[in-house]
Formats: C-alpha cells, structure tokens, sequence
C-alpha cells in the first residue's frame, strides 16, 4: 500500500511540474513578441518597421500600415518624402491650432509630435540619411500615440 502511495505523489510531484513549466513558458512566449515588415517605398528606400507586438498589439502589412490593440484601429502611418517632412514639420510649427508635445530621436530617425485640436495627435518621422519619412496620425489620445510610436521600431533594411 505505501508504495501505491509512494506512486501517486510521485505522479502528483511530476504533473504538478509539467504544469508550471507549461504556464512559464506561455507567458515568456508573449513577453517579446515583434512583428516586422519591409516596405520598398517610392524613394527607393527599403524601410523596416517592426512593432512590439506584447499587450494585444499587431501592425498590418500594407500601406497605409495601421497599428491596433485588441482588433482597434489606434495609429495609421504612410510613408512620405524628406519634403513632406519638412512641410510637416513647419506646419505644425506654424499652425495656432498645432502644440508641438514631443520632438526628438528615435534609433535611427529624426521626428516631431503634435497635437492638433486637442483630436488629432500626430507625429512625422524622418529616416536619417534617407530620402524617406513617415507620417503617423492617430485620433485616440495622446496617450495612445505615444505608446503606438515607442512600441515602432523604423530602420532602413541592412
């Protein structure tokens, strides 16, 4: 009989193990989840935009590229010229309407973010040594803009 016991924990000991093996992987397996694309846009440029994809978030592949959370549409992004940058960026400088909420660098990209309206939070992104930018609008919030910006990664294909 203590063998049969013996067993039984034995077996309880090893499923009960199974178990937390398979929950800690499940959860690493979400924790650096990116998804990643390459756009060969009109300039010539092959440009890669990859998204920390944890938290429900997913990017699609084509262009305009929308950035969602749990299916909603939050940020769309287009691809632009280096002139469009800078008529972006002027505007928005320039506009009354326009609060300039952060500018700066980003790995490899140059950008400027803007609230407009307090309705439209929208932010141009210039690759630098490229003839290439982006422009990212997003209606949500500017909470929501800045957290679909800093999940994006934007690089020029190696």
């Amino acid at each position: 009989m203590s063998k049969i016991i013996n067993v039984k924990k034995r077996v309880s000991i090893i499923l009960s193990m199974i178990l937390v093996v398979i929950v800690f992987a499940a959860g690493c397996g979400n924790a650096n989840k990116t998804i990643s694309y390459t756009f060969n846009v009109e300039t010539g440029d092959d440009i890669v935009v990859s998204l920390d994809a944890s938290d429900g978030y997913s990017m699609t592949p084509d262009v305009p590229f929308a950035v969602s959370k749990d299916d909603e549409v939050l940020s769309q992004g287009t691809f632009i010229t280096a002139d469009y940058y800078t008529y972006y960026v002027d505007a928005a400088k320039n506009d009354a309407n326009a609060v300039i909420i952060d500018e700066g660098t980003k790995g490899d990209c140059s950008y400027v973010m803007w609230n407009y309206n307090d309705t439209e939070y929208d932010c141009v992104v210039m690759i630098n040594g490229t003839n290439t930018g982006l422009v990212i609008g997003n209606d949500v919030s500017e909470e929501s803009a800045k957290e679909c910006f800093d999940r994006l990664e934007i690089k020029v294909k190696e």
